[in-house]
Order: structure tokens, then C-alpha cells, then sequence
């Protein structure tokens, strides 16, 4: 308790400085001293002798040779010690001793009653100082401990990854007690081993020994606390026959001893181990029990809520019946086969559908069949190789991928082994055999999309069908030129963000009170060598499509964030950036944290960022869409809605999702001010948003009466060419410098009365 309240860490206290100086005054004693005792130790705090306060402090390892230090330091230089007086009182808090106050002198002298009441009256006095000091302390502890809390438990609500979350702890408790060193170790319960978890202040070596080992009742102090699901105390790692194995490890990385607490989940499965070491053996003392207790549970909820993470993760990749990869995992897995694919590295395509489903659904009912089709997984998972890959498509459709295949013989080959594996009796089904129609496609080079691909097996598939079913048939037009205006953008689109085809330009966003710009947004432009420049409205849906958005999202934050950080350093200023964002991006679960990376980089505040969410995002509920909008929302950045009133819009999402922003569409401006309609949308969507506290931004003001019309109805924030056009970046400067009014005029329009 006296080290953590740092009473034995302090070098001197003015407040008991003064009671000893005026003890050795009132007293007239040769010396006089406040101690602190700590175990078998005393630390001589403050010492005053009839010259004056002595500097420094000493630790004496025996009580005993308290007086004869103090006497000695009184002493005259070379005159003997004709025998001493000494007397001392204690210093204690709530009935327990933490130190003595002591006075001595030379020669034989009895204490006066007067002496010994100054020094009972300094000892009540120091006793109240330690006890102030002591609680202060503790106070600041727990403060300290619960803001430690606050910050794990909102990196758990973050899902940010659990080794950080891990890392947190153990620094925290180190923090809260710096006589531990704390650990957490995950339990594999497939193979009942532990793994290092965190432990960033014991040596490598230490968590590389430890890494795999098996638990028992006798395996260390971890290994056993998670066989037995209980507390387990090492208070001496060097006589703890369980530590023999790696005893020797321990000591060279300076472990006394060991305290485990198993980390449980609710249903009292074991997760792992919390554990705190010290450099010395010792039993650990309630609040060292307390901080295991409470951590423990922590540790607990983070990995319950990584593993619920994970599952929901793997659900959405996985289908619910067969375990296999969905359709939207094979379209993910067939993307990355073809970026590579060439002619030495092709790739075969298998489209598998099952014969009769429907006549087996009727005879047999629907739980027989899902069986069957359970079945028939399990047989095409065990037909293939451990690189090849296979999916469930939906229904009774199976795609199976093996890159390596690049001949008709070999794909015909594989095709043939799952054709045989489908076709063998179902012992779950009475013995009953089914068939299956397999069509074929190769991938020779990157110059496909994936759809089309599955679009050119899956057409094989039919025509097996149509020629008599349980049988394998080659796509037979795979080798044509395919032209069309569509695949040929989806070709070119991908990687143009690394060939530098890709730039951004940025419209300026104008506060309408003041016609001042307050930000701007980033808008993507592509140009192509051999398409010349194509359209957002053509390219960004076939973006969306083929899953090209994502890397072109991410180069387009990424540049639009660095760029506006340069500007507003230029400029001495800070803008707002608005920033497009697709539902690809934000149904990642890893889309927020890439948000923040990458808003560290470019050393932009978050506060200035806007991501514009389309209601097409929004339109289906989507837990992992709802968390990444509320992950991004608590660490600052703003979500817009945009094109509000026009497709999908429901009110329901303003309740729903952390919005701040609503830009109203163009559709609605274009009728402003001569369509009563129009202005009635608009100025009820403006009285609704600022009613809930959401910014509203009309889009596409492009005539001075629109602009008008939207001041009258007091929106906040307006953009068009009216105001600006996209430009550049390097054109921006001169565009901010050019505010207030970007017309020419020399004065901003007239402004309504509302």
C-alpha cells in the first residue's frame, strides 16, 4: 500500500519536514526523525539535527539499527558516546503501523512529560498527513482504473482487433500496480493449448516457450488455472514443482512468482488465462485478487465479442446449410483467380447442378433433400484437392474452382471424379442415387469478369442438361472476342486507380448565410487511353458490380484526405471534405478502422471529414453496415445522406443511423422558385432536419433565383455551378481566395425575407 500510494517513493514532504524541525526545537533533542516501515525494512524519511535538516534518505534493513543510525548522524566528529537517550512514537493508520517518529540525544537525560507530549502531538500529526496522503492516492488509483476501463470497453464496442484490446489491459494493470507484470494466454480448445495473448513487458523467448503448451493440473500456473477453471497461486515459481519444466526459462527472465486467474466465458467455458508475475516470490494481497477478478471479465467480453465478430463475419461468407462459401465468397474467390490468371497460371471453372431436385423435394420432402445436398458437399469438398475450391452457389448449384487447369483433358478429368462422387448411393437416403449436369469454362488470362465467367459455365451446365444430364460439357464459346461496351469499362476498370488514370476533382460547399466556402467535395473522374474520358454516372455502377469500388474507394479517401490536408496547411484554414462512399465499402467490417488509418496518415482531422452514404446503402438492415456507421460516427467522422427524397429514402434511417447531413437532390432544387411543390419538399425537409439536429445541403443550385429561393427557406449550405464548378486541386487555392461569392458579382444576391 505505501508504494503504490508513493509515500516511500517521495524524497521529502515540506508538511512533515516541518513537524520534525519543530519537534527538534521544542524538544531540544540531538535528533529527530520520521521512519516509514515497510516488511523487514525502514526508510528513514526526514532527519533533523541541531545543524539542520540532513539531506537524503536511507533503507535500513534491520528496525533495530534505527537509533544507533540516528545517534550517529548527531554525533560530534571524533567525541566518544557517553550512553544516549532515545525515545520514539508511532505513526499509524486505521490501527495499522506504517512508520515511527523518534528523538534522541547524547549522554543520560529523561524525557521530560513536556517532550514526550510534542513528540505523541507530532506523531498524530504525521499520522494524519500519511493517512491524507494515502487516501488522495487511492482516489487517483481508482480514477485512473476506471478510466481504464472506460478506454477498453470502448475499444471492445469498436471491434477494434483483439490483440490491441489485449495490450490495453495488460498495460493498464501495469499501470494501475507497477510490482506486476501481466499476461493474458488464449486457450485453444481444439488441441487444449495456450497462446501468448499479450504480454508486452515479459521477454520474447518467455512467450515463445510458452506458446503451445498443453494444459494439465500440473503444467505451470496457467496450464493448470485453465485445466481447473479456478484460481491457481504460485507464490515461489523456484519451489513450485509444476514450473520444473521451464524453471530455469523463468528465472532468466526474472519471474518470482505466478497468480492465474481462468478467463471464462458465460457459459463457464474456459478462454484463456489472465496472470500477474513479480520479480519476487510473494502471496498476492486483496487488491492484487481484486484486479485479476475484475480484469478476467473484462478479457472475457472481448473475446466473446471478437468470436461473435468473427461468426458474423464467416456468416456472411458462408451458407448457413453446407458450411461451404456462398455466392458472394465465390464471386470474391473467382475475382482473385482471374487478377491471376495468364497463360501459365489458368484456372478451370466448374458449375455443378444437381439432377431432380425438385422430384427428390417432392417424394422425399424438404429435410431429406437438405440432406442430400449436405451430403453432396461433403463428396465434392473430398474430390478435389486441398487448393481447389468449392462453393454453393444456391439451391442445388455447386462451383468448383481449380486453378492450375488449363487443358480440356485435365478439366474433363475433374469434372468426371465429382460426377462419379455425386452419383453414389445416399445411404442417409435409403441408397438412393442422384446425378448431377456439370458445365465447364477455362481462364486462360485477367482479361474476363467474373460473372461472365460463371455466365459462360453455367450456360455449359444447361446444355449438359439438355443432352441427357449426369455429364460434363465445355462452354464452346470461350475463346471468342467478347466486345461490348459494358464488360470492356469492367475490364479496363480494374487497377485503374494504380495506373494513374483516376484524378479528383473538388466542388466547392457553400455556407448560404455568409456564401462563404466551408468545404468541398471529392468527386472522381476517370480517363481511360483507349476509352478517352468516361462518365461517373457510366463507370461508378460498374464499379459497384464487379467490386472494383473498393480499391478505387479506398485510393479516392485516401488522396482526397492528403490533399485537403496539404491545401488547409497552404491556406492556414480548415475546410470540410465530403467524400463518396459505396455500400461495398461500408458493409467491410474493416472500413472504419481503414477510415481512421488512414485519416492518421494524412494527418487530417476527423472532424472534417464527411462520408456520403447513398439510400441504397441504408435500404436493407445490415448489422455490420449499422456498426461501421457508428464506429465512424464516435470517433468523429460525419455521415451525409445523400440524394434524400428520391429512391429508397425512408425517414425510419434518420432514427436509425447516426446522420448529421441530408443533401437534398437536384430534382427537388431544378423546380425552385416557380414549382410550390418543390418549395414545400424543400422547406419541409429543412424544418425536419434542423429539428433533429441534421445539417441540410441543396445540391445543384445553378441559377441566382434557386439560390434565392433556398436562402429565403433558410438552408444552411448549398453547392453547383452556380457557386463553383469541380476543379482541381492545384485550382482550389484560387478558389478559397475567391470567397466569399464565386459569380463575379460584387455583391451576393439579394437575400428574401423569410
Amino acid at each position: 500500500m505505501l508504494r503504490r500510494s508513493g509515500v516511500l517513493d517521495a524524497a521529502s514532504d515540506p508538511e512533515i519536514d516541518r513537524w520534525i524541525e519543530a519537534l527538534q526545537r521544542d524538544t531540544g533533542a540531538a535528533v529527530t526523525a520520521f521512519s516509514m516501515l515497510d516488511g523487514a525494512s525502514v526508510f528513514v524519511k526526514s532527519v533533523v539535527t541541531g545543524e539542520g535538516p540532513v539531506e537524503g534518505a536511507a533503507e535500513l534493513q534491520d528496525p533495530a539499527s534505527l537509533e544507533h543510525y540516528l545517534l550517529g548522524l548527531a554525533a560530534p566528529a571524533g567525541r566518544p558516546r557517553r550512553g544516549t537517550a532515545y525515545a520514539e512514537a508511532p505513526v499509524t493508520v486505521d490501527g495499522q503501523l506504517l512508520g515511527l517518529i523518534s528523538v534522541g540525544d547524547h549522554g543520560s537525560r529523561d524525557w521530560a512529560d513536556v517532550d514526550l507530549h510534542a513528540l505523541a502531538d507530532s506523531a498524530a500529526a504525521v499520522s494524519t498527513e500519511v493517512a491524507l496522503r494515502i487516501a488522495k492516492s487511492e482516489v487517483a488509483l481508482v480514477q485512473q482504473l476506471v478510466a481504464s476501463h472506460n478506454k477498453v470497453h470502448d475499444l471492445i464496442a469498436r471491434a477494434e482487433p483483439l490483440h490491441d484490446v489485449l495490450v490495453a489491459v495488460v498495460e493498464s494493470i501495469e499501470r494501475h500496480d507497477p510490482s506486476v507484470i501481466a499476461c493474458v494466454v488464449l486457450l485453444d480448445a481444439a488441441s487444449s493449448t495456450l497462446h501468448p495473448g499479450a504480454g508486452p513487458s515479459l521477454p520474447a523467448s518467455y512467450l515463445a516457450a510458452i506458446d503451445g503448451a498443453v494444459i494439465g493440473p500440473n503444467v505451470g500456473t496457467c496450464g493448470s488455472a485453465a485445466w481447473s477453471g479456478r484460481l491457481t497461486i504460485t507464490a515461489d515459481i523456484a519451489e513450485d514443482p509444476r514450473w520444473a519444466p521451464i524453471r530455469e526459462l523463468a528465472r532468466r527472465a526474472g519471474l518470482g512468482h505466478c497468480w492465474s486467474m481462468p478467463i471464462k466465458a458465460p457459459g463457464g467455458e474456459v478462454l484463456g488465462t489472465l496472470a500477474l508475475y513479480g520479480p519476487r516470490p510473494r502471496h498476492p494481497l486483496p487488491e492484487h485478487l481484486t484486479l485479476l477478478q475484475d480484469w478476467s471479465r473484462v478479457v472475457g467480453i472481448a473475446i466473446e465479442r471478437h468470436r461473435a465478430l468473427e461468426r458474423l463475419i464467416h456468416d456472411a461468407r458462408h451458407d448457413g446449410l453446407t458450411g461451404l462459401p456462398n455466392r458472394t465468397a465465390i464471386l470474391e474467390v473467382l475475382d482473385e483467380v482471374i487478377q491471376r490468371a495468364g497463360p501459365e497460371s489458368p484456372a478451370a471453372v466448374l458449375f455443378v447442378d444437381l439432377d431432380g431436385l425438385k422430384a427428390l423435394n417432392d417424394t422425399l420432402g424438404h429435410d431429406r433433400a437438405d440432406e442430400m445436398i449436405r451430403e453432396v458437399s461433403e463428396r465434392l469438398s473430398a474430390a478435389v484437392s486441398s487448393d481447389d475450391f468449392v462453393g454453393r452457389f444456391g439451391g442445388d448449384e455447386f462451383v468448383v474452382i481449380a486453378e492450375g487447369i488449363g487443358e480440356t483433358e485435365q478439366a474433363a478429368r475433374l469434372g468426371l471424379s465429382l460426377l462419379e462422387a455425386i452419383s453414389q448411393p445416399l445411404p442417409c437416403l435409403d441408397s438412393t442415387v442422384i446425378t448431377g449436369s456439370i458445365g465447364v469454362t477455362l481462364v486462360r488470362s485477367d482479361a474476363v469478369d467474373a460473372r461472365e465467367v460463371l455466365r459462360e459455365a453455367d450456360s455449359a451446365m444447361y446444355a449438359a442438361k439438355r443432352s441427357g444430364r449426369d455429364r460434363c460439357v465445355f462452354f464452346e464459346g470461350g475463346q471468342r472476342v467478347r466486345t461490348g461496351r459494358r464488360l470492356l469499362l469492367a475490364r479496363q476498370l480494374r487497377g485503374a486507380e494504380k495506373r494513374g488514370e483516376l484524378r479528383l476533382v473538388f466542388q466547392p460547399v457553400m455556407a448560404l448565410s455568409s456564401l462563404e466556402i466551408v468545404g468541398v467535395e471529392a468527386l472522381l473522374r476517370w480517363s481511360n487511353p483507349d476509352l478517352g474520358e468516361v462518365s461517373p454516372t457510366e463507370f461508378i455502377p460498374i464499379a459497384e458490380d464487379t467490386g472494383a469500388i473498393v480499391p478505387i474507394g479506398a485510393w479516392a479517401l485516401r488522396e482526397s484526405c492528403e490533399t485537403m490536408a496539404r491545401l488547409s496547411k497552404e491556406l492556414g484554414c480548415r475546410l470540410g471534405l465530403e467524400v463518396n462512399v459505396s455500400p461495398r465499402q461500408l458493409s467491410n467490417p474493416g472500413f472504419a478502422l481503414s477510415v481512421r488509418q488512414t485519416l492518421a496518415h494524412a494527418e487530417f482531422p476527423a472532424d472534417l471529414l464527411s462520408l456520403e452514404v447513398t439510400a441504397t446503402a441504408l435500404a436493407r438492415p445490415n448489422a455490420i453496415t449499422a456498426r461501421t456507421l457508428g464506429d465512424l460516427h464516435s470517433f468523429g467522422v460525419q455521415i451525409i445522406l445523400d440524394d434524400f427524397g428520391t429512391g429508397f429514402s425512408s425517414l425510419t434511417w434518420l432514427k436509425q443511423h447516426p446522420l448529421g447531413a441530408i443533401k437534398v437532390d437536384r430534382s427537388f432544387i431544378n423546380g425552385l422558385p416557380g414549382d410550390g411543390r418543390d418549395q414545400a419538399i424543400v422547406a419541409a425537409v429543412i424544418g425536419m432536419a434542423s429539428a433533429m439536429g441534421c445539417t441540410v445541403t441543396a445540391v445543384g443550385v445553378e441559377t441566382e433565383q434557386q439560390l434565392a429561393a433556398l436562402q429565403s427557406l433558410e438552408c444552411e449550405r448549398a453547392q453547383g455551378f452556380l457557386l463553383g464548378r469541380p476543379v482541381p486541386a492545384e485550382e482550389l487555392s484560387a478558389l478559397v481566395a475567391r470567397s466569399p461569392y464565386l459569380t463575379g458579382h460584387a455583391q451576393p444576391p439579394h437575400r428574401h425575407a423569410s
